[in-house]
């Protein structure tokens, strides 16, 4: 528990909380993410937890909420932070221990900033071409050089020869 004389734990700088100015649905109910440990012994606790896990699994910031969630476990040490509960994040934090080192984090941010420099970079996409009405499309080109008297004639005998 934090005292007066003990500071409140600093957020990693490295991984930004993200932002969105869509309803949340952690904003707008809270109580329904807190979560304590120990608490799925019962039928409402198990319920709600789920209820949660369902709303943060629609929400479009809960990769970067879990990003935050797991470079800060100070600050998340109870609660559920993008449909993972305290428990499932340091599993998590141990996972990406073993796999990137101690400063996975360091990892993670800087995987995340060459991303962006890389959709920065990277001309936008054309707009999509509307579909053809017919369900297959026909690469013929029609001749575009006037046929000769002689190909003309040529055609018609070719014709006459099927018919």
């Amino acid at each position: 528990m934090r005292t007066a004389t003990t500071p409140a734990p600093e957020a990693d700088p490295r991984i930004p909380f993200p932002h969105t100015n869509t309803v949340l649905a952690c904003r707008t109910n809270p109580a329904l993410f807190v979560h304590e440990h120990g608490q799925t012994s019962s039928k409402e606790d198990r319920d709600r937890i789920e209820r949660a896990r369902t709303a943060c699994r629609g929400c479009p910031i809960a990769a970067g909420c879990l990003k935050w969630a797991l470079a800060n476990p100070k600050l998340t040490p109870t609660g559920i932070w993008a449909a993972t509960t305290s428990w499932d994040r340091a599993g998590l934090r141990r996972r990406l221990q073993i796999r990137h080192g101690l400063d996975w984090v360091g990892v993670v941010a800087a995987a995340d900033r060459d991303r962006a420099r890389r959709n920065q970079a990277r001309p936008p996409a054309p707009d999509p071409v509307p579909a053809a009405s017919p369900m297959w499309t026909s690469h013929y080109q029609p001749w575009r050089e006037p046929l000769t008297p002689g190909q003309q004639q040529r055609n018609r005998e070719l014709l006459h020869l099927q018919a």
